[in-house]
């Protein structure tokens, strides 16, 4: 799928949501593996690290989306220790020349390394481009410089 498909899907979903009066339900995660923790770097974008999630999908809860998006985002199998909170915001999109917003509902966990997927290696399954890595960075590092953490008034806990 290409970045222009992947965000016209998206943006249709997300006009489904805006025009029936529903949130733009997501989860992330805090991975922790050993004393550091997982996260996506992006070199391009406005926040250097982010945490792995998405989207849940209308079948799923939050527990089951949240360890279906490390699965697909980090290749690694996980257990969900806690929620962490929920943070709630506003996003801009269009879709077919309309600018609309979106409530975000976005619940944040920690959870903890169990094992790699597929192989004994990170990956991402094609949301990302070349831009995005997944590296290990401290807890210091991490509550330093994820926006859920410095902005987004979620504690580790």
């Amino acid at each position: 799928m290409t970045k222009e498909e992947y965000y016209n899907k998206k943006a249709k979903l997300a006009y489904e949501l805006y025009t029936m009066g529903k949130p733009f339900r997501k989860v992330y995660a805090a991975v922790k593996k050993d004393e550091k923790y997982l996260v996506l770097k992006n070199d391009k974008g406005n926040y250097k690290y982010s945490l792995a999630g998405g989207g849940i999908d209308p079948s799923e809860d939050s527990v089951t989306a949240i360890k279906r998006e490390i699965l697909e985002e980090l290749n690694v199998n996980v257990k969900v220790v806690k929620s962490l909170g929920m943070m709630h915001y506003v996003n801009t999109w269009n879709y077919e020349g309309q600018n609309f917003d979106v409530q975000y509902e976005v619940e944040i966990f920690l959870t903890e390394f169990i094992s790699f997927a597929h192989g004994k290696h990170f990956g991402l399954e094609g949301e990302f481009d070349e831009n995005f890595s997944i590296v290990e960075i401290s807890k210091e590092e991490m509550l330093s410089s994820v926006y859920e953490f410095t902005k987004g008034g979620i504690e580790l806990k």
